[in-house]
């Protein structure tokens, strides 16, 4: 009998694709055309081609277009075999590349295989309609030749509707492969990439491909060659020229675990930049640094920085750099190293694997390489470059604009002295063999983060902060090494207080009034004796013209008269002059008053800023030990409670009391535990923070505190956003405005102006709002408040550096804070808008 019993067998049916998922696939896995084009040239690399050249024809012939557009990219590697052709490029998703990397199989040269996900080839079908692809395998004397014309795919129903027939003829020729797109998708956007800029003589094509093909060198053996209409375009001459201008250098090799750092910098680092310079900076630069080839300075370095030169590992530099400096770094050392578990099932920091690079610090105003026709070239193409690249055997794989945080760490002010986004280049450098645990996203646009990913991160960072500590110590020892110099050469000593250099120019300039008045009396001297003289001197010829003889004065007579009238002259002026000096001394002395009122308000200014620090180091230190403290009468209380319930003691009071203790230590944690995240052993545990639920949190710890009191706080989450912080750091931020509404709102509530005090948060994605109904900001501070010890409080009950602490909190994290236009009833400001955009991740 049949299994189904006389009912109809069921219909066997089958997964089939529509060939529009080749589309979709392209577009959606190549981002771009650029990244398409890289995407086809690294096969060239894992066909072991030592060279591979890019041929574009935009069809353009003398600006107008007069041909059909293509793409050539040409190779002498090892070509394909038909099943080759089969299996890579008319299989989608099968990859043999993958299959020899899981096998830790590499070609003939050695290298281990870029591509993996076996999608590279859907990048001919990103860039144009038709491809064509004309191969010779390595020991076969055949050429096998194939064309594509994605058109058709969008035509049929099913893949296996479109024929595609392979062509095969006898040829002996040297081995390798031809591409050639033709109907191009975007034929404009390659028409516009290869022309030159108006002001900058790199192509945009050039900028593009050298943020996906290192132009820093040719260590993979693949050397990759642009032709644009026939006209050869150089991708490793203008880098080089831009590198060998470098003011500061460094050099990282990792491996075994250790990060070695090597930090050059050349004397030109401390060159003023032309453009913003002043003619003083230019001579101190000169005198100081440049006559003795920076001599004298390493030899007061030694002097009177030896440790700082022993920390830094320093010693002279080979030219053109003057000064070398060096630093290890161990991966195991690391704070929050990842681990991952080990074959043998042990927990090991996860090593990233080796990987080298270099990083160029350029500075924009100086003059530029000859290679360049301007200042303004050199400054476009090398903004153009800038970017610390990462690059996979010589491919780039895109990350972030700022992904190692420079822009974050910056800060406006001249004192800034580390690496400037906008001016550093280089390269990280790692390989698909010993760096196969630090895996791309399928879109090429980054890594998956990862234990290795984050280990690396962590080691770039630690160098990053090398960069910071290094250059500002040069910077900063530079300027004390001048300030010294010409305080030396002035009389003065360079270790004297503001108080005693007041002191010295104020000597100064007593001395020069006194020097100056007895001048002047010398001067008045001599006019009354020259005055003399021109009264004699004018009897004298007065007499000559009353005699007999007029007609024959004598000229030495004349002569002499007018002499006397003239130093009569000069006399006066001179008097007048140097009265006008003494006038100007004396109104000085009104400038170093107030000169020295600042300097005593400064004194104290910085008196309060350290006092402020050191309290919070003392209660850094004093929460740890109390939190060690509520912890142990916690435990003690309920080994009490557990005692006392198996010798089954019923005291009613005592069962009070260690409730009462076991209560009060749970709020002492609580309280420890708001506190523990902005402490200096927490500070630096970055995490995901959503900012609803931040607030929701934040609202609650304050709504316990404020619960026997007047003031209400609400949370409004209108649009909500996640960030990636330290909870500690967002947390210090909102506890300052909050601690400051509470002081402002309680005090209008104390004098009957606000009976229902309230505090509102809203979380606008990027931003989040802080206001309250209190009386709102006082005009007079509106443009000052978020500067230090600017504060309304009352003496001893705030020192002006909450929003002030706010303010550079959030400006290291890229983020700001600013009164929003919004007034109150009384015509004032009330709300504290922060954009918190920086430190934004995507949902």
């Amino acid at each position: 009998m049949s299994q189904y019993q006389g009912r109809k067998p069921p219909e066997i049916l089958h997964l089939e694709v529509h060939p529009s998922v080749v589309f979709k696939l392209g577009e959606d896995l190549i981002t771009d055309s650029m990244q398409a084009l890289i995407e086809l040239v690294k096969n060239c690399y894992d066909a072991d081609a030592t060279w591979a050249e890019i041929s574009i024809n935009t069809g353009l012939v003398d600006s107008e277009v007069s041909e059909e557009p293509s793409i050539v990219i040409k190779d002498n590697g090892s070509g394909m075999t038909a099943e080759a052709i089969r299996r890579g490029w008319l299989t989608i998703s099968n990859s043999v590349k993958r299959e020899m990397k899981s096998q830790g199989l590499s070609t003939n040269l050695g290298r281990t295989p870029l591509g993996d996900k076996g999608l590279g080839r859907l990048g001919a079908q990103r860039l144009g309609d038709v491809v064509t692809i004309v191969t010779r395998p390595n020991g076969d004397d055949v050429e096998h030749n194939l064309t594509i014309d994605w058109r058709k795919f969008q035509r049929s129903t099913s893949l296996n509707d479109v024929d595609l027939p392979l062509l095969t003829r006898s040829r002996q020729e040297v081995p390798g492969t031809t591409l050639t797109i033709t109907q191009l998708r975007e034929p404009e956007q390659w028409r516009e990439a290869a022309k030159n800029g108006s002001e900058d003589g790199a192509s945009a094509l050039q900028k593009d491909l050298s943020v996906l093909i290192s132009p820093y060198g040719n260590e993979r053996g693949l050397k990759i060659l642009l032709k644009v209409d026939e006209e050869r375009i150089d991708l490793y001459d203008l880098p080089s020229r831009v590198r060998n201008a470098a003011e500061v250098r460094y050099l990282l090799q990792y491996e075994n675990g250790k990060l070695d750092i090597i930090g050059e910098a050349s004397l030109t680092y401390w060159a003023p930049q032309e453009k913003r310079s002043k003619e003083e900076d230019r001579v101190a630069f000169e005198s100081l640094l440049e006559g003795d080839s920076g001599a004298r300075f390493l030899d007061w370095l030694y002097k009177r920085r030896p440790k700082q030169m022993e920390a830094f590992n320093c010693h002279v530099g080979e030219a053109p750099y003057f000064l070398r400096a060096h630093r290890s770094i161990e991966l195991s050392d690391l704070d929050n190293v990842a681990l991952h578990r080990s074959e043998d099932g042990d927990l090991d920091p996860a090593d990233p694997g080796p990987f080298r690079g270099e990083v160029d610090y350029v500075t924009l105003g100086q003059v530029h390489p000859e290679s360049f026709n301007s200042r303004s070239e050199f400054r476009n193409y090398l903004r153009s470059l800038a970017g610390v690249r990462v690059y996979r055997d010589g491919f780039g794989i895109r990350m972030d604009e700022d992904w190692l945080g420079l822009r974050k760490s910056q800060t406006s002010g001249s004192s800034f002295y580390t690496l400037r986004p906008e001016n550093t280049l280089g390269f990280i450098d790692i390989s698909a063999r010993r760096n196969s645990q630090l895996i791309e996203t399928t879109d090429r646009e980054g890594f998956a983060d990862t234990p290795h990913y984050r280990n690396l991160m962590a080691l770039l960072q630690g160098w990053r902060a090398f960069t910071e500590q290094f250059q500002t110590f040069l910077r900063r020892s530079y300027n004390e090494y001048r300030q010294e110099t010409e305080a030396a050469s002035a009389g003065v000593n360079p270790a004297a207080s503001p108080e005693v250099l007041i002191q010295h120019v104020e000597d100064n300039r007593s001395r020069t009034i006194v020097t100056a008045r007895q001048r002047i009396g010398v001067l008045r001297s001599e006019a009354e004796a020259t005055a003399k003289s021109h009264e004699r001197v004018a009897n004298e010829l007065d007499a000559s013209q009353r005699s007999l003889f007029a007609g024959s004065v004598d000229p030495a007579i004349a002569q002499e008269l007018s002499n006397l009238q003239a130093a009569d002259q000069r006399t006066g002026q001179s008097v007048t002059e140097i009265e006008e000096i003494v006038d100007s001394l004396e109104s000085e002395r009104a400038v170093l008053q107030i000169l020295s009122a600042q300097s005593a308000q400064l004194r104290e200014q910085l008196a309060q800023t350290w006092e402020t620090v050191s309290l919070g180091l003392t209660a850094e230190a004093v929460s740890h030990e109390v939190a060690h403290v509520a912890e142990g009468i916690s435990v003690r209380s309920a080994q009490i409670r557990r005692h006392l319930a198996e010798a089954e003691i019923a005291d009613r009071r005592l069962s009070n009391y260690i409730q009462y203790v076991q209560s009060a230590a749970s709020a002492l944690k609580r309280q420890l535990a708001h506190l523990n995240p902005s402490l200096r052993y927490m500070r630096e545990r970055r995490e995901r923070v959503s900012i609803g639920g931040f607030c929701q949190d934040l609202a609650e710890y304050h709504r316990d505190r404020w619960s026997k009191g007047p003031i209400s706080i609400s949370v409004d989450v209108a649009r909500d956003f996640s960030v990636q912080v330290n909870r500690g750091k967002l947390t210090q931020v909102l506890d300052n405005l909050l601690l400051n509404s509470e002081y402002w709102l309680l005090q209008d509530h104390r004098m009957g102006s606000q009976n229902s005090p309230a505090v509102s948060l809203l979380v606008k994605d990027p931003y989040l709002v802080v206001s309250d109904n209190g009386r709102g900001i006082d005009r007079s501070v509106e443009g000052t408040l978020f500067e230090p010890f600017v504060s309304f409080k009352k003496r001893g009950e705030g020192r002006g550096l909450g929003l002030y602490v706010v303010t550079q909190l959030l400006d290291s994290e890229g983020c700001s804070i600013e009164l929003a236009q919004d007034r109150n009833d009384g015509g004032r400001f009330y709300k504290f808008q922060m954009n918190l955009g920086g430190m934004r991740v995507d949902a």
